[in-house]
C-alpha cells in the first residue's frame, strides 16, 4: 500500500502488471486451474440443489438474493446459526514461532490509536508503521511533524521512505546513483537520532515493483537503483547515533512477470526482505465471489485466492525462499484483509480464512518472519482493511495473534 503524500490519503496497489516481463506465467498452472475449479463448482452446484430441498442452514439462506452480486458477510449473531464459515477450524498444531515474531500495526500518525489497538489485542505492539509526506525533498529530509508525534512513544518505528519526491520531476535515479541526494538522507538520519528514533527500520522505496505516481521502474534502471540504494544506506548509517538503523528491501507480493530480484542491492545493504500482502486475487476462480455463492462456494474461492497469493511466480513461497537464499529474515510490513466492494470486488471481504492462513505462514519457522504489521486503516474510497469493520476476521485475528493465541 502506498500511503500518499498526505498521510490521510493512501494510494492503492494492485497486481503487478508491469512494463518489465522477466518471467512468463507457467502454462501448466494456467491451464489446470480453470478445469479443476469448474469441476469442483459443478459438484457444489449439485450439492446446493440437494441442500435446498432438505433445508440448508448456512451463511446465506437458500434462494436469498445477493446484494450487488455478492454474498453479504455477516456475524454469527446476525445469522442466527453456526454456518460453516463461522465455525472454528480444526485446531492446528502451532510451532510457537508466531509468538516470537514482533507485532506491528499501522493506524496513521496516531500513537494513541496504536495504544488502543495494543490494549484490544492484549499483547504488546512492538513496531509502529508510518509514512511521511513526500512532495518535495524537504518532506523527505525533515518530516518533523511525524518524528515529533512518535518521540518517546516506546514503539520501534518502521518508516516508508521514498527515493524520489512525488512533485519534483527533476529528481532521477541516475542523479541519486551519482550521490546528488545524499545530503537529504544524511539530514533524515540526523533527525531520526535527534528524536530518539535512531534504531528505526527504513522501508526504502517500499513496493518499488509497483507502478505508482511518477514511479515506473524499468529494466534499464537496475544499475542506478542499486547504486542509489547503496548510497542512501551508507550515508544514513554513517551518521553518529544512527548505526542501529535497519533497511527493509520491501516488495509488493505476487505477479508472474516482474522479477524484482534483479534490483536486490546486496547482503551488506539489506537487513530484511519485506513482502506486503493483502487478500486480493485476480486468478480465475478466486475473486469476486459469484452471485448466490454460499458458504462452501465462498470457501473454494478463498482457497483459490490463497493459492495464488502463495504460489504465483513471485508469491509468498518465492519470497520466503529468496530471503533464505540471501540469509535474511522475512518481514511483512503491511498485510491485511480487503473488502473492495466499492471498487472492483477483487478482495475476499471479511475473510477469517485469510487470517488463519497468514498466521500459519508466520508461525512456520521455515519462513523466518522477523516482524509483521497489520494495515488497520481504511483508505478513503478504496475499500476496507480495518478489523473493526470486518468482525469475523477481527475475531480470528485476536484469537490467533492476541495474548490467548
Amino acid at each position: 500500500m502506498d500511503w500518499d503524500q498526505q498521510p490521510e490519503t493512501p494510494e492503492e496497489t494492485g497486481p503487478q502488471t508491469m512494463a518489465i516481463a522477466f518471467r512468463q506465467p507457467k502454462p501448466e498452472e494456467k491451464s489446470r486451474r480453470p478445469v479443476i475449479v469448474a469441476a469442483v463448482l459443478a459438484v457444489l452446484a449439485l450439492i446446493a440443489g440437494v441442500t435446498f430441498v432438505i433445508g440448508f442452514t448456512g451463511d446465506e439462506p437458500s434462494g436469498s438474493p445477493a446484494s450487488n452480486d455478492l454474498v453479504s458477510e455477516r456475524t454469527a449473531e446476525e445469522q442466527g446459526g453456526s454456518g460453516e464459515a463461522d465455525q472454528e477450524p480444526a485446531a492446528e498444531p502451532t510451532s510457537g514461532a508466531a509468538a516470537d515474531v514482533k507485532v506491528g500495526v499501522f493506524r496513521g500518525t496516531k500513537p494513541a490509536e496504536v495504544g488502543e489497538f495494543e490494549e484490544w489485542l492484549g499483547r504488546d505492539i512492538a513496531y509502529a508503521v508510518d509514512y511521511s509526506n513526500r512532495d518535495q525533498w524537504d518532506d523527505v529530509a525533515n518530516p518533523t511533524y511525524m518524528l515529533q508525534a512518535w518521540e518517546g512513544s516506546g514503539y520501534r518505528m518502521v518508516y516508508g521512505v521514498v527515493m524520489l519526491p512525488a512533485h519534483d520531476d527533476s529528481a532521477t535515479l541516475a542523479a541519486g546513483a551519482a550521490g546528488d541526494y545524499d545530503d537529504y538522507y544524511r539530514t533524515l538520519a540526523q533527525n531520526l537520532v535527534e528524536y530518539g528514533q535512531g534504531d528505526s527500520i527504513i522501508r526504502l522505496a517500499w513496493e518499488f515493483n509497483v507502478r505508482k505516481g511518477r514511479w515506473n521502474l524499468q529494466a534499464a534502471d537496475r544499475d542506478d537503483f542499486v547504486a542509489y540504494w547503496r548510497n542512501i544506506v551508507t550515508t544514513m548509517r554513517s551518521v553518529p547515533g544512527a548505526e542501529k538503523l535497519e533497511f527493509d528491501w520491501n516488495v509488493n507480493n505476487g505477479g508472474e512477470t516482474f522479477d524484482s530480484t534483479v534490483y536486490y542491492p546486496g547482503e551488506e545493504f539489506v537487513d530484511y526482505i519485506g513482502v506486503d500482502v493483502y487478500d486480493i486475487a485476480w486468478t480465475e476462480g478466486s475473486y469476486p465471489y459469484p452471485s448466490g455463492c454460499n458458504t462452501a462456494c465462498r470457501k473454494l474461492h478463498q482457497e483459490v485466492a490463497w493459492d495464488s497469493i502463495t504460489d504465483a511466480g513471485y508469491g509468498l513461497d518465492f519470497w520466503s525462499a529468496f530471503a533464505a537464499e540471501q540469509g535474511k529474515p522475512l518481514s511483512m510490513p503491511e498485510w491485511g484483509l480487503w473488502d473492495r466492494t466499492e471498487t472492483d470486488s477483487q478482495g475476499g471481504m471479511d475473510n477469517p480464512f485469510f487470517i488463519q492462513q497468514m498466521f500459519e505462514f508466520i508461525d512456520d519457522p521455515q519462513n523466518n518472519v522477523a516482524y509483521q504489521a497489520y494495515f488497520d486503516v481504511n483508505p478513503e474510497g478504496k475499500g476496507k482493511h480495518q478489523l473493526a469493520d470486518l468482525p469475523r476476521g477481527q475475531a480470528r485475528f485476536k484469537k490467533l495473534f492476541g495474548s490467548g493465541g
